[in-house]
């Protein structure tokens, strides 16, 4: 069998050609392993990816070659107000769609997988112009925020390409249940009658225990607060800048360590600004991307791990630093309700200073460590889907919808 996919260039993409292998994949395991097991069950995976990648190639694993990536659409990123970013917009739409076009037109492919929205969308349409059975993948969605200031027309007219995305006929369309309410999206958009399967998902996570992990990261012997998240606005990075702010005025000298890709240099750039401002450079320490077991390690060790997202904070971070036996602070945000029992399995915080509360309570010894570790960890045994279980089932998906079996 043969797929093309057509995406943004995500993380895992990024890292196989900057010579890394699947162990260290850093980001989007939603996206690297049915990608990964579609190959390892013998099938040819190409890309057409709109990127602003434009590097040599340094591939290190011997499943993936330079042809796989069909087309490398470069499209360096650009902050600038809207109307600055039409003509990119329109030139980046144009070229997706004459290199889908052509790797469609030359190689016939039997199924083509669309990353929501802007690249799958066109990925949609021209799968559909040639008759050839797509499916649409979404890790979540930032659309309910705009549902809720703009209703359900007015979010369609301020995102066009959203709304054509759930409008479209398709395979499927499978996304990640990250609390984000991407089903209340669904039923607000879906076409009528219905045009294929909505299927809404929660990830899959390798639930390894802290002696599992092939990790060298050594672990600071002091103690530190740890999150993990690419530097992007919703993400929050200065709430938890302000929560070590709090715990250095009240003498608990701790440091934090910030794991993660930048997503959006100038938020970036505001983060390491608001560290100077508060002369909190020699305690904030940032590691860049770091791979999913190192991850995990530090967020083992550290005395907590705060999760202060917009929107929600059930994400993989959340999925593969919890099952490990991390002690988090999840906001009160309700995305967390179905996994963590305050104060028995972690904490959901109201605010940053409840959170300054919490780790002073953790620090003085008022809390049992061990055992909120042990809780996690059997939650996550009870409750969360295997990885090898939730991504098998997308693949499998994708076997049957090409060979015309049906979902």
């Amino acid at each position: 069998m043969k797929v093309l996919y057509v995406t943004g260039l995500c993380d895992p993409i990024k890292d196989i050609l900057t010579g890394k292998t699947e162990r260290e994949v850093t980001h989007s395991p939603g996206f690297f392993h049915p990608w990964y097991k579609l190959v390892q069950r013998g099938h040819q995976v190409d890309f057409v990816v709109a990127s602003n990648f434009n590097e040599p190639y340094d591939i290190r694993v011997d499943w993936f070659r330079p042809e796989n990536i069909y087309a490398n659409v470069y499209d360096p990123f650009l902050e600038a107000p809207w109307y600055r970013r039409i003509p990119r917009l329109i030139s980046r739409f144009i070229r997706l769609f004459y290199y889908t076009d052509r790797a469609l037109r030359e190689n016939h492919y039997d199924f083509v997988y669309c990353k929501a929205f802007n690249e799958g969308l066109v990925g949609n349409i021209v799968a559909n112009l040639h008759g050839v059975p797509s499916g649409m993948r979404s890790m979540g969605t930032m659309l309910y925020d705009d549902f809720e200031r703009y209703g359900s027309f007015g979010t369609a007219i301020r995102r066009p390409v959203e709304y054509l995305t759930f409008k479209l006929s398709k395979a499927f369309f499978i996304m990640t249940d990250d609390g984000t309410k991407g089903d209340l999206v669904y039923e607000a958009w879906k076409p009528r009658p219905e045009k294929y399967p909505y299927l809404f998902w929660k990830t899959g996570v390798a639930i390894k225990s802290i002696d599992d992990l092939e990790s060298d990261v050594v672990i600071p012997d002091h103690d530190y607060l740890f999150f993990a998240a690419r530097f992007d606005r919703w993400k929050r990075h200065d709430r938890i800048v302000r929560i070590l702010e709090g715990l250095h005025k009240r003498g608990r000298m701790l440091h934090l360590y910030l794991a993660g890709p930048v997503q959006t240099p100038t938020y970036h750039d505001e983060i390491r600004s608001l560290v100077r401002q508060l002369g909190l450079e020699d305690y904030v320490h940032f590691l860049g991307p770091i791979n999913q077991d190192d991850l995990r390690r530090y967020a083992y060790h550290a005395v907590a791990n705060p999760l202060m997202y917009n929107v929600s904070n059930l994400g993989n971070v959340f999925f593969e630093t919890f099952s490990t036996g991390a002690v988090i602070l999840g906001l009160d945000d309700g995305s967390l309700d179905d996994y963590i029992d305050d104060t028995c399995n972690g904490f959901i915080v109201r605010d940053e200073m409840h959170a300054i509360s919490v780790v002073e309570s953790i620090l003085d010894g008022l809390v049992d460590r061990a055992e909120v570790r042990r809780l996690a960890i059997q939650t996550a045994r009870k409750r969360f889907l295997s990885l090898e279980e939730r991504f098998d089932m997308e693949v499998d998906l994708i076997e049957r919808t090409a060979q015309g079996v049906g979902s």
